[in-house]
């Protein structure tokens, strides 16, 4: 898995919310069309693990080591990009293993470091631990030797800096290594890629990274957008500006449209339409084609898509995004958050948002024909009607 043209991550850096007209206009602070802010990470399956295994080419040990740096990093709420990132910069730095330091330059470091558990001994100017991060007893200001050689605290470390990184969503991984790091060897970073991803993966359980959202950003940034938008008085948006061009309950011959498609330029933001909690985050176009291509009619699947679960057992989804979503599966999502970009993705004949909603959906899968309703009837009785202007 190498790195893709860098794409973007916008988001919600701030809000400013005044009364206008019995709804809510938010207005995002901040640069029109920023990329690269954080999105927030969520559950995944993704946690340390007891009775360890071996996965391709790294042993029980560093598996371990690897699932501690995603488990933290999940806890802490960040996205599984940056899990892929930190593990990456681990196998680079230490091939996952936590090094003591018995540099002579540094005494008091290799005291204290070959004092406490290690894997294997390193000899790199001070630097000990899975990062490989200078200690204040040595000529670094990471930490205290025995802070960096526990994995648990170094990688909390490591997130924190990695989140004080402008953009470091949309950045390559060796970009976004390098920028933690401060390494004298910063192009060995991105040969990491594709084995973090995969052991990252096998730890979350699912068969790519890019089910988790943890794949390399792979779309620019979307058309301008001024960040407004208003939300009705029971906390309903539009996903989108645009006008409906196929309605809801079509006749498609082998099946009823279960939605409504808006026919939204391509990278148009594509907003949350209330709030609520990520329950897919996928690819769902055969595998032969992907999704980071334009789709054609009679391919199959909503291309990059995701579903949203909102109160009351409520789901709405949007299909065929330009590029992987800016959200992950268990992020919890505010009204009018930005999800993705317009584009063409799976079954589709060109740029729009296909835009469902769903009643009595509790969870995951749980979205047919059988239990959607016409969104411009359910957009309405919530004061945020779909194809005609806020």
């Amino acid at each position: 898995m190498k790195a893709k043209a860098t794409g973007l991550v916008a988001g919600l850096l701030g809000l400013l919310v005044v009364v206008c007209g019995g709804g809510l206009v938010f207005l995002v602070t901040g640069a029109s069309g920023a990329c690269g802010t954080t999105v927030p990470a969520g559950d995944t399956s993704a946690v340390p693990v007891s009775g360890v295994q071996p996965v391709g080419q790294w042993n029980a040990l560093q598996v371990s080591h690897a699932s501690t740096i995603v488990g933290v990093g999940k806890g802490m709420g960040v996205p599984a990009r940056g899990w892929v990132i930190a593990v990456a910069t681990a196998m680079q730095e230490s091939t996952l293993r936590n090094l003591a330091n018995d540099n002579p330059a540094y005494p008091e470091v290799t005291r204290l470091s070959l004092s406490l558990p290690h894997d294997a001994v390193g000899h790199d100017h001070d630097s000990v631990g899975l990062f490989q991060q200078r200690p204040l007893e040595g000529d670094g200001g990471w930490g205290t030797v025995a802070e960096l050689m526990t994995p648990k605290t170094s990688a909390q470390k490591f997130y924190n800096a990695l989140k004080q990184v402008e953009d470091w969503q949309r950045m390559t991984i060796g970009a976004a290594a390098q920028a933690v790091q401060r390494s004298g060897v910063p192009d060995g970073y991105d040969d990491d890629e594709e084995p973090a991803g995969e052991l990252v993966a096998a730890l979350a359980g699912v068969e790519s990274i890019e089910d988790i959202g943890g794949g390399a950003p792979g779309v620019e940034c979307g058309i301008p957008d001024d960040g407004s938008f208003v939300a009705s008085p029971t906390g309903w948006t539009q996903p989108v500006k645009a006008a409906v061009c196929c309605p809801w309950g079509e006749d498609r011959g082998d099946h009823y449209h279960a939605g409504s498609d808006l026919s939204a330029a391509r990278g148009t933001p594509i907003r949350a339409a209330a709030s609520g909690t990520v329950v897919v985050m996928k690819c769902n176009a055969p595998e032969y084609h992907g999704c980071d291509q334009d789709g054609f009619p009679g391919l199959g699947g909503c291309g990059w898509y995701v579903d949203i679960l909102h109160a009351g057992d409520v789901q709405t989804r949007y299909c065929h995004m330009g590029a992987q979503p800016l959200v992950a599966v268990g992020a919890t999502v505010t009204v009018g958050q930005i999800l993705g970009y317009v584009g063409s993705s799976g079954n589709s004949s060109g740029p729009h948002l296909h835009y469902e909603v769903h009643t009595n959906s509790p969870g995951a899968g749980d979205n047919s024909y059988a239990n959607s309703v016409d969104p411009e009837v359910w957009m309405a009785t919530q004061g945020a009607p779909i194809g005609t202007p806020e």
